[in-house]
């Protein structure tokens, strides 16, 4: 990840983007989209891939098609096209696979591929992921992946590869680490962090069985992925939880949460987070609890004597530490002077205590870093240098501005005034709110900051500080709503900065900038990279890079060992891949199905076919039953969702839409249509085996109506609608066993 994938698939399809090719491009977001589509306008070529929505008619898409080029396409839309025939599946030049990690056995880009080579055996297909973690997960991914794409070559290039560790090596930039102490505060708050963590933890194997004990351990937790795992092994039995591992599960995604907040925020908003769940605690727990009570709206950790520290802690970074007994004497005795005095008439002064409120050290480094910059410029003549301090989400990125702009101690006052006085404080923010923009405006009509001769506008999602005269700063998040990853990159060709402050470690950010500095070699560049020494932000950084790279090696692996069919491809007519027998090997008899009843006499098999409303090609079903050799054939359906017979008429629903159409009655009106236009009316409730659900609750079923109760809404429809039939299945497998069972 960071090595580059877009501009590799941006270079793949500048290869076919001419007329006499018809390409395809399934798996990318709208964001990639646009990127690519943009990248490929401004290396000038013409005409540019072309994006495929359902704001083009059916009619038009067909002769868009015929046309020729490369397009973008959702996989609801291709499928579609592709089953009634308006894409001429035999001249497709090939397909173009991005994300390929995603792919699954039951996938819509699944089904695209396997309807692909059924009819076009010359064609290519290409399928590009940066995400080996993802081929690691679970027994043979990476197989599965390669089967389902219908490929036989594997390339791998990880950052150790020699190829790419070589072309590092001759353009490396000038990287600078920095290794910054924390204060003896932020060392002992992360102590109790750890502490905590470690007994959460303990608490969680004792609690439930259901876990992997090798995932509970203090790598994996600081770990981004830790909640994946957690929820991937309990979601299947989420309703045989205890409420107490439920509770141990959120008491560890709230010291998570804090562990950030030491690192990346201040220390008024980290205060504020430790506060506020003990308020929370205070005014809505059970005040009777003790430390092995099964029930509680908080964890128990918060009686424990390491979240004492931890409160005490982060209270003292922002008010200054209690006072201990003599002081308080002292202070006793000087008040009961001044109370004197004051009752003789004398006039006394109140000493006004401020609070100390502790900076981020990694603030200060920055603002050194900057001077530094400024006072040493080693490329003067290239003009003014342009820095770019990249970190971790928009609020620190917001605060860092507020620290260059303003001071560290005017923040934390201001933070502060707000936590203490929010109502005085939102009054006066708005009036200088509406002053500043009024300057801002004034100031930003006449002068305008330029790099390279490129104007420095407002980023979007970034911030810029125009309070240097002698460069030019900008700030921007890598991880936030917006897709970060490529307008970082759009931020290094744009504007090229010739420094660069990491405030918060990105392993992908640190690969685009070596990407970047080895395609612009004589470009200077300057890394600060900022990290916490010995702390666990280092920590986990040191992991995910030690992650990726054991998951590559594991790759490696595998692919030495692995045993690649010759028909893998799916070039071959009697291919097994795309063979949509369903019939099992021992009612198999030299390629033809026996009959018992007729005394094993053989019989011709007859295709069915099935009719598919249009909007539930976005779901695993479709494929699965044209997998089984039924036919489909996709219509926009007023009444129900699957036609199997003129007679049978089956509306599908997840148990999330179940619940939803119960509530708000659509499922009456969807019942009374079937019933009214056939003779067998079914309801299909799919719901996945891997996500657990219940309709009733521990009390069981009741005989009393009531109307918050699903099981009763369901017993009211079916006494409503005596012809329809409700059917239960497991999984998008079993729906299309019984499709075939009831055809």
């Amino acid at each position: 990840s960071g090595l580059g994938l877009e501009r590799i698939f941006k270079e793949i399809i500048k290869l076919y983007c001419a007329d006499h090719s018809l390409v395809f491009i399934v798996g990318c977001t709208d964001n990639e989209q646009a990127y690519f589509i943009l990248e490929l306008i401004a290396d000038g070529i013409d005409p540019p891939p072309r994006v495929v929505t359902t704001d083009i008619l059916s009619n038009e898409r067909r002769e868009l098609y015929l046309q020729g080029g490369i397009f973008f396409v959702t996989s609801r839309i291709l499928t579609v096209d592709m089953l009634t025939f308006r894409v001429p599946i035999e001249l497709i030049s090939g397909l173009l696979v991005y994300r390929a990690h995603r792919i699954t056995d039951s996938s819509p880009e699944s089904f695209i591929l396997r309807l692909y080579r059924e009819k076009n055996k010359h064609g290519f297909i290409k399928g590009f992921s940066d995400s080996s973690i993802d081929f690691s997960k679970g027994y043979n991914q990476l197989e599965l992946v390669m089967k389902n794409l219908f490929l036989k070559n594997l390339y791998l290039y990880p950052r150790f590869q020699a190829t790419i560790r070589n072309t590092f090596d001759k353009s490396a930039p000038d990287v600078i680490e920095l290794q910054i102490p924390m204060t003896s505060s932020m060392i002992e708050i992360e102590l109790s962090l750890r502490n905590l963590i470690n007994i959460c933890l303990q608490d969680l194997k004792q609690s439930t069985t259901y876990l992997d004990n090798d995932i509970l351990n203090t790598d994996n937790v600081i770990l981004t992925t830790f909640d994946r795992l957690i929820y991937i092994q309990l979601q299947p039995v989420w309703n045989q939880i205890s409420f107490r591992t439920k509770q141990i599960i959120n008491d560890i995604k709230t010291l998570r949460l804090f562990i950030l907040y030491l690192t990346q925020y201040d220390c008024v908003t980290f205060y504020n987070a430790i506060y506020s769940v003990y308020q929370n605690e205070r005014l809505y727990g059970n005040k009777s609890k003790s430390i092995n009570s099964s029930q509680a709206s908080t964890g128990n950790w918060l009686l424990l004597p390491a979240a004492e520290t931890l409160l005490m802690v982060s209270k003292a970074r922002v008010f200054g530490e209690p006072p201990k007994k003599k002081k308080l004497q002292q202070q006793q005795e000087q008040q009961q002077q001044q109370q004197t005095q004051q009752d003789d008439g004398v006039n006394v002064e109140q000493p006004v205590t401020k609070p100390k409120l502790e900076e981020n050290p990694k603030w200060k480094v920055v603002a050194d870093v900057l001077d530094e910059i400024r006072k040493k410029d080693n490329f003067p003549e290239l003009g003014s240098p342009c820095v770019l301090i990249v970190c971790a989400d928009d609020r620190a990125c917001s605060q860092l501005k507020q620290y260059l702009t303003i001071g560290g101690h005017e923040m934390l006052e201001h933070l502060l005034e707000l936590t203490l006085h929010p109502t005085l404080a939102n009054e006066s923010n708005e009036s200088k709110n509406s002053t500043e923009k009024d300057k801002k405006k004034k100031h930003t009509s006449t002068t305008k900051k330029s790099i390279n001769g490129i104007e420095l506008d407002d980023i979007e999602g970034g911030y810029v500080i125009n309070d240097f005269s002698d460069m030019s700063v900008v700030l921007y998040p890598f991880s936030g709503n917006i897709d970060n990853h490529f307008v970082l990159g759009k931020i290094l060709l744009k504007y090229r900065p010739r420094y660069v402050i990491l405030h918060d470690a990105s392993l992908t950010f640190v690969r685009q900038l070596e990407v970047f500095k080895a395609t612009n070699i004589d470009h200077p560049l300057r890394v600060y990279f900022l990290l916490y020494s010995n702390s666990i932000e280092e920590q986990r950084y040191l992991l995910s890079v030690k992650k990726e790279k054991d998951a590559f090696e594991n790759l490696i692996r595998e692919k030495a060992t692995m045993v690649i069919p010759e028909e893998r491809d799916g070039r071959c007519e009697d291919n097994p891949l795309l063979s949509r027998d369903a019939t099992p090997a021992n009612q198999m008899a030299y390629g033809t199905v026996i009959d018992t009843r007729k005394g094993g006499l053989l019989s011709e098999t007859v295709r069915a076919k099935v009719i598919v409303d249009m909007r539930e090609f976005r779901s695993e079903l479709p494929s699965l039953i044209y997998k089984r050799g039924i036919d489909i054939e996709p219509v926009t359906l007023e009444v129900g969702d699957y036609i199997l017979t003129p007679e049978i008429c089956v509306e599908r629903k997840s148990v999330s839409d179940l619940i939803e159409s119960l509530n708000n009655g659509r499922l009456y009106t969807q019942a009374l249509q079937m019933t009214r236009f056939y003779k067998r009316p079914i309801l299909l409730i799919e719901f996945n085996q891997n996500h657990v659900f219940h309709l009733t609750n521990k009390n069981g079923i009741s005989n009393d109506f009531n109307s918050n109760d699903i099981t009763s809404k369901l017993a009211l429809l079916t006494m409503h609608f005596p012809k329809l039939r409700i059917l239960w299945c497991p999984s998008p497998h079993a729906s299309a066993e019984l499709f075939e069972d009831l055809k």
